[in-house]
């Protein structure tokens, strides 16, 4: 689901809502999904992660052991631990995200530089699943 997001806590603290109004909102796809270890890694069966849309790569929230914790007509909210690496060390910390529906379809949004061809073709993909 195409989603904005605000994380709720900074390094496991409760942000202040001073600090919650001055944060810019996540974009991005809003997942959850089973751990491909099932738990075995000790890191629970769920995990969320926020992915950006287009033109950049990687996560921008990845939460292990998430869980839905509250669903309102004004967003989600899903909880779970956030690890920080620094180097080779894990930190891992209590994390909070509020998401919210972006509203419009961004399956339509058709990428820079895309061709007719390409489209059809996404289009077709889309289709099977």
């Amino acid at each position: 689901m195409l989603v904005h997001a605000l994380l709720l806590r900074s390094r496991g603290v409760k942000l202040t809502p001073a600090e919650l109004r001055a944060q810019t909102p996540l974009a991005g796809r809003l997942s959850l999904r089973q751990s491909t270890y099932q738990g075995r890694d000790g890191r629970g069966l769920w995990v969320c992660t926020l992915m950006p849309e287009l033109g950049k790569s990687g996560w921008s929230v990845e939460l292990f052991d998430a869980r839905v914790l509250r669903i309102e007509a004004r967003g989600i909210l899903v909880g779970g631990v956030e690890d920080i690496w620094l180097r080779k060390k894990r930190t891992s910390y209590t994390q909070v995200v509020w998401a919210w529906p972006a509203g419009g379809d961004s399956t339509k949004v058709v990428p820079p530089g895309a061709s007719l061809e390409s489209m059809k073709f996404i289009e077709q993909l889309a289709e099977l699943v």
